[in-house]
């Protein structure tokens, strides 16, 4: 079989397969086959992405009104670290949830969530893309309420909410593209002139699910409700489908749009702060791992605006954000997974290989000498020569304290991780695949054309300090409140309680419904301020009492049909004033 045809038959299979895997474990209810083909579903797409050739289209017009498929080296990029963090956490997920009642289900919903993730990736035309991205999007919902409680509930209702109002501002976005060019090719779209109704909306549609600044607050309460494989290709591969739409759809490197771009510049940074800053103050390790995210995406927001900023250098730019996407990709995915074998642990041995583990992704993150972090940190950093004026000076002051942020989410999530209590019988056998995925981060990079040139430039004593500082800073923070703390100078631990935001908005809704909506928001923030300062325990107590009453609240809102309304007619304005 020639190279083209091997090429086809993989186009086909990394969509069909774990499309068919989820129908028949949904038809035969089986565990064991859940558990193999979740494990297994992955690897053709990593198959494709080593050996798949990029000048091969798949056209199947009986589908989705014309679906094309193909292989580009952005795709490639993407397929490769999406396939590898979907096939550990698969292999994971076959093992942690091996005594669940509810594997079969977790498994359908996970394979389908799966097919659409790899099929976006791969999608050539807007009618697959958007299939796709919707189908992963509703998919991932059932994740998210496996546990079926009530923190998987709401953190479920407010995922699908963001979702609808992704898919309608995607829809219109990509509807006004379509209607304007008069193609469905998504090569064609993007090479015709930038329609700025169409960029705002998909910049907005897919900033919530890259989980942009102000929509990102279904990412931390997501993430502590869905198990830990889920987490781990939620926030690893499925949250690089909003910067995937970014790439394919805005008019990088065909157009320069300052304005827009050095907003997307200021939201990530502010992002990459505020969402380390958010970090610190949680309770939950796989929350802070979801602010983490958050603050990396920031990162890689600047890296998107800078783009839209200067359109001749895109090329060098994507390069930076392809390899701080599969950086922080197979980083965080492995810290997710590492939840297990962390908590299993037995023996000093065990304990101490473990422990090493989460530290390679970890030092990562922080982009510590000599990791993966340090050269997308350093491919990232090298096109801030691409912005206007003192942009430069004022980011490369700003990125240094990111990276502070990030050293101290790390240590806050190594301290939760270390004080939770062991669970060495409801993780077993879980190390292989967490392994696998270390691994991945230690050479994942490195395999970038380019990457190894940026070494020498790493090895100058001032390059070294200029990595290391922060991480010394970062410690240094972390042992001043223990210091202040027994010295009995500091007050009770600040506690921000997950999704931040939106928490302002359920209380604003259901707890002064007397008041408008300005007043409301002032009562909320007042409550909220002072809870925080008044430390977390009693602030948990309270929002707990208050949840019932809140989701009741919620459900009889009649405004909510009133508000979606409004968005229909301001779409439909965009569309017909544009």
């Amino acid at each position: 079989m020639s190279a083209q045809a091997i090429t086809s038959v993989l186009l086909v299979v990394v969509v069909a397969l774990p499309l068919v895997a989820a129908a028949v474990v949904a038809l035969s209810g089986s565990r064991r086959l859940g558990a193999w083909l979740s494990a297994l579903a992955a690897l053709p797409a990593f198959a494709l992405a080593a050996v798949g050739q990029t000048d091969v289209t798949v056209t199947l017009p009986w589908l989705v009104q014309n679906t094309a498929l193909g292989l580009d080296e952005v795709g490639r990029v993407f397929l490769g670290f999406t396939s590898v963090l979907w096939f550990a956490s698969g292999w994971y997920a076959s093992m942690a949830l091996a005594d669940e009642d509810e594997q079969p289900r977790f498994h359908m919903f996970f394979l389908a969530a799966m097919a659409g993730n790899l099929g976006l990736i791969i999608a050539q035309d807007v009618s697959t893309f958007y299939a796709c991205f919707a189908l992963m999007g509703f998919a991932s919902v059932g994740l998210v309420l496996h546990r079926n409680d009530a923190e998987a509930a709401r953190a479920a209702k407010i995922y699908v909410a963001l979702a609808v109002v992704g898919e309608a501002l995607i829809v219109a976005g990509l509807a006004y593209m379509v209607a304007t060019v008069g193609s469905t090719r998504i090569e064609v779209l993007r090479a015709a002139d930038p329609m700025m109704a169409a960029v705002v909306c998909l910049l907005l549609g897919f900033g919530i699910k890259a989980g942009a600044l102000s929509l990102h607050f279904w990412l931390p309460l997501a993430h502590p409700a869905a198990p830990v494989p889920a987490s781990a290709v939620l926030s690893g591969a499925m949250i690089k489908a909003g910067l995937l739409g970014w790439i394919r759809f805005l008019p990088l490197g065909t157009a320069a749009l300052p304005a827009l771009g050095l907003s997307l510049v200021v939201a990530g940074m502010t992002a990459s702060v505020l969402g380390a800053a958010a970090g610190v103050a949680q309770r939950n390790a796989k929350t802070v791992l979801a602010y983490s995210s958050i603050s990396q995406m920031g990162i890689i927001t600047v890296g998107v605006g800078i783009g839209l900023v200067s359109a001749q250098a895109w090329p060098a730019i994507l390069a930076s954000v392809l390899i701080y996407a599969t950086h922080h990709a197979l980083a965080k995915g492995a810290l997710f997974l590492g939840l297990g074998p962390a908590l299993a642990a037995e023996g000093r041995a065990t304990r101490m290989v473990t422990w090493v583990g989460m530290l390679v992704p970890a030092l990562a993150l922080t982009g510590a000498p000599f990791t993966s972090g340090a050269i997308a940190k350093l491919a990232l950093k090298s096109n801030l020569q691409f912005l206007p004026g003192t942009w430069p000076s004022w980011l490369g002051a700003i990125l240094p304290v990111a990276a502070v942020g990030t050293t101290l989410l790390m240590l806050r999530f190594l301290w939760l991780l270390a004080t939770a209590p062991a669970k060495p019988s409801a993780t077993r056998g879980v190390a292989v695949p967490w392994a696998v995925l270390v691994g991945a981060v230690v050479v994942g990079v490195w395999l970038f054309p380019g990457s190894w040139d940026l070494v020498p430039t790493k090895l100058s004593p001032a390059k070294l300090w200029l990595a290391t500082w922060p991480l010394l800073a970062g410690g240094s923070l972390a042992l001043l409140p223990i210091l202040l703390r027994r010295l009995g100078f500091l007050a009770p631990p600040v506690t921000i309680p997950p999704g931040d935001v939106v928490v302002l908005g359920e209380l604003a809704v259901s707890r002064w419904p007397g008041l408008g909506l300005a007043e409301r928001l002032a009562s909320a923030y007042s409550w909220f301020a002072e809870s925080i300062h008044r430390g977390g325990s009693g602030f948990v107590l309270r929002l707990r009492s208050i949840l019932p009453a809140l989701e009741d609240g919620l459900c009889r809102w009649q405004a909510a049909g009133a508000a979606l309304a409004g968005l229909s007619i301001v779409l439909y304005l965009l569309l017909v004033l544009a």
